[in-house]
């Protein structure tokens, strides 16, 4: 059949319009991990901006690392780790950023504008997002029926074998990340956190394997096995205790969770945005940036993850019980037993995983 010519330059108009109209489409790709901003956080970014969200959920930082160095992953913004951040910048992969277009820098909380100083390569390439720290968190009651002068500011409670033994029974978690733990217990031993050296890992693993009889469970995510009232004391994320007691409010539980910062030292972390170095909408990028970093952003997103998050300015509308908290909301004594983390060199980290296997894998009782 026969096309007019009416209708061919009709359709050869249309097929040229529909790719540009695709074009025009505005959208970020974005990769956190999960339920890591507030419930309205991105529609009303997207309300707000006309840019639309596409939100991929990372499984770990091993994936997110492995994408950025393989380059092409399609992403405008993403959200590594401290250490992971210092590894993808060494690498090339972060796009150094444009302070001029980053209007709330200077509204970074002052700690952690002093623990950005320790990452050399990706200060200049990230903008602080949540952080945290590795404390020990614990059901109140259980804990004082038990040992009810119990050092529950100090690692004493879980790293003296006569202690944890009184806590065996209702349960004991340990995070399982084994360069975390190292170092609070290099630390708590009064060596080098981040050291590989022979020694210093034999000595950490001779007090880990006295301590192995009495852990019950090595998990990221111990909200649900505290709330079930399946462990009373656990070594792992400040969030963790925020999360728990929400949870058991909810529930209608009369359980009370506490956190405590050790008063040995322990690490932190902090969560970043950074922009890849082959981002296809960096300007989107920012935009993000900009939306996320106002105090009234960052203050839902605190409010929802039961972390704190980078901006000074947002703790005022914090929930109550975490900005009053100064487990949680750090003082500058606080600050400065903190112990930031390192990109250490593979073999090193080798070393520390063979230690943390040997411990993880002992016969428990």
């Amino acid at each position: 059949m026969r096309m007019s010519n009416q209708w061919l330059t009709g359709a050869l108009a249309l097929c040229c319009v529909l790719p540009s109209l695709h074009a025009e489409e505005k959208t970020l790709r974005l990769y956190n991990w999960a339920d890591y901003f507030a419930e309205d956080t991105l529609t009303r970014f997207t309300a707000e901006t006309g840019i639309k969200v596409i939100y991929d959920v990372m499984d770990g930082s091993e994936t997110l690392e492995a994408k950025m160095l393989a380059g092409g992953s399609g992403y405008d913004l993403i959200f590594p780790g401290d250490t992971v951040a210092e590894r993808l910048m060494r690498a090339g992969s972060l796009l150094p950023l444009d302070r001029a277009k980053i209007t709330a820098l200077d509204d970074v909380e002052p700690g952690l504008q002093k623990l950005r100083s320790h990452y050399e390569h990706s200060s200049q390439a990230t903008v602080p997002y949540t952080w945290g720290t590795i404390g020990l968190t614990y059901n109140d009651e259980q804990i004082k029926q038990r040992v009810p002068d119990a050092p529950v500011n100090s690692l004493d409670m879980l790293f003296k074998p006569e202690l944890a033994g009184k806590f065996a029974d209702c349960g004991i978690s340990m995070i399982d990340s084994p360069d975390e733990v190292l170092a609070v217990v290099l630390n708590y031993l009064g060596r080098e956190p981040r050291s590989a050296k022979p020694e210093d890992l034999a000595a950490a693993s001779d007090l880990l394997l006295k301590l192995r009889p009495y852990i019950r469970k090595f998990q990221s995510q111990p909200v649900t096995d505290l709330v079930n009232g399946n462990l009373c004391l656990s070594l792992g994320y400040s969030g963790d205790m925020t999360q728990a007691q929400r949870t058991a409010d909810s529930a209608g539980k009369k359980t009370m969770f506490q956190y405590r910062i050790p008063r040995e030292g322990t690490t932190v972390w902090m969560d970043t945005m950074a922009i890849p170095v082959d981002a296809r909408h960096p300007e989107y990028a920012y935009a993000f940036i900009n939306f996320v970093m106002r105090p009234e952003s960052m203050a839902a997103i605190s409010n929802f993850t039961g972390y704190p998050t980078s901006n000074a300015k947002a703790r005022p509308s914090v929930d109550a019980a975490m900005r009053n908290n100064p487990d949680i909301y750090l003082d500058d004594a606080t600050y400065a037993r903190l112990i930031p983390g390192k990109d250490i060199p593979q073999s090193d980290m080798r070393a520390r995983m063979r230690t943390w296997t040997k411990f993880k894998t002992a016969t428990a009782k």
